[in-house]
């Protein structure tokens, strides 16, 4: 009853029920865009993406080694290709093995090989599938 009046459970409101549980577990999950990764032939066409995206929003480029982020981190281009037809997103989550299991209820699949572990801790995961030609990974807050 602390997530929903006792009279909503008398009533059997279920879907109104199933919505506030649903609310309750996506504020758990405390889903959100991180960046978004573009893939790039090589470190010239990276370099080149990075500074037109760079100079079209008045945002910072900071090389890396295997990709120059943008902004504070809102982009991450690839000097090579990565995962994804186009690139990657990444959507931060402050529990990523609760977000597997609340997303996989969904229908949501994972590539199990991509998880990364780190001090018994998952910090990321990639999506079995791409949208749209992105693939799309979970990574810890």
């Amino acid at each position: 009853t602390w997530m929903c009046k006792s009279d909503k459970i008398k009533a059997g409101a279920w879907d109104e029920i199933t919505a506030m549980s649903r609310e309750a577990v996506d504020v758990m999950l405390g889903l959100q865009l991180g960046h978004i990764g573009i893939n790039c032939a090589d470190e010239a066409e990276a370099a080149k993406t990075a500074e037109t995206i760079g100079s079209l929003l008045s945002m910072a480029v900071k090389p890396g080694n295997s990709s120059i982020f943008v902004g504070k981190k809102e982009f991450e281009i690839m000097k090579k290709p990565g995962r994804g037809t186009h690139g990657h997103i990444a959507i931060l989550t402050n529990n990523v093995d609760r977000a597997i299991y609340h997303l996989g209820q969904r229908g949501v699949k994972f590539d199990m090989d991509s998880k990364n572990v780190k001090d018994g801790k998952t910090v990321a995961i990639y999506f079995a599938d791409e949208v749209a030609g992105f693939a799309i990974h979970l990574v810890q807050k």
